[in-house]
């Protein structure tokens, strides 16, 4: 019987390792490609889409109007059914209402990026199913909960909103949103971001990508929902922000607290995809149920949260 001496044995144990770690390896290899292969296949279903038909009219500007307008994702439900106002020209305009009722709907066929609207929805003079895309990118700039913002730096985040931006530019669009202190101390313009803003917070990342969409300059902004889930100093900022666009710009505010519309020239409330009421907050306050029935349940829960936050009175 042959016998294996004690270096053949270390040998052995110190490449029967090195053997497998190769072999280990070579199996998580393979779960790369096969994730590789799932995701490229979603890739290129997603080329393989239709570009979406652009229309031939520029957008010129004005009201929006809209009259019988009506959307339906599926084709049976209705998300929104026959609803009909007017939005002038460098008006504040709040819509609102309980979750689910189509506001963020309503915004995304106003901004154009969602269409197969029936009815009619227009600005100025153009139906927006019949202005080209590019027009209406110009003149309408969206700001959502969830702005993407890319790895780069900060001078890179505000010249995708305006390539042609100086530098006096960008600093005073930080300056509006209250983040011009912060970068200056963290490098200034070339502090480095994270994909997604991962090295910001959630109130920072949405401040700067309001500074970007400032810089556009463009005479629509949408914010839908854009002070959600951030911190009450960087709400009241964006806000803040919203109220100078006022006059100069058409500004849309979708927001699921109603406190946050309170001073806009006009409040769509809207209930099951339908317009329920419009006027000011002090007109939709009169009328008994729906806002004001919205807006006082809110306003109880706001209240008991505030009181639960505030620390007790030390006993005397």
């Amino acid at each position: 019987m042959e016998q294996v001496s004690l270096g053949g044995a270390v040998a052995m144990i110190l490449l029967a390792s090195e053997f497998f770690l190769a072999m280990r390896a070579l199996g998580s290899y393979f779960h790369v490609a096969m994730n590789g292969m799932a995701a490229s296949e979603r890739m290129f279903r997603f080329l393989d889409l239709p570009e979406p038909v652009s229309g031939g009219k520029s957008v010129a500007g004005g009201d929006f109007r809209a009259n019988g307008l009506g959307f339906s994702y599926d084709g049976t439900k209705p998300a929104l059914q026959d609803v009909g106002f007017t939005i002038p020209q460098g008006r504040f305009v709040s819509i609102c209402g309980e979750s689910g009722c189509g506001k963020s709907t309503l915004a995304s066929l106003l901004s154009g990026t969602r269409q197969g609207y029936t009815g009619s929805l227009r600005l100025g003079d153009t139906e927006l199913r019949d202005a080209e895309l590019d027009s209406l990118r110009r003149h309408i700039t969206v700001v959502s909960s969830n702005s993407y913002l890319f790895a780069g730096t900060v001078r890179d985040t505000l010249l995708e909103g305006n390539q042609q931006a100086g530098e006096a530019e960008m600093e005073e669009a930080l300056r509006r949103v209250h983040l011009l202190d912060f970068v200056q101390a963290q490098g200034g313009l070339n502090m480095v971001l994270s994909e997604r803003g991962a090295n910001l917070s959630g109130g920072q990342r949405q401040r700067l990508a309001l500074a970007r969409a400032l810089l556009k300059n463009s005479p629509v902004y949408i914010f839908d929902e854009a002070t959600s889930n951030i911190d009450a100093e960087s709400e009241a900022q964006i806000l803040q922000v919203m109220e100078e666009l006022r006059g100069r710009h058409t500004v849309l505010m979708i927001s699921h607290r109603l406190s946050n519309g309170v001073h806009a020239d006009n409040i769509l409330y809207l209930e099951r995809g339908r317009l329920a009421a419009q006027g000011t907050h002090e007109q939709l306050m009169a009328c008994p149920g729906g806002y004001a029935a919205l807006f006082q349940t809110q306003y109880r829960l706001e209240y008991l949260n505030e009181k639960e936050d505030t620390p007790c009175a030390e006993a005397e």
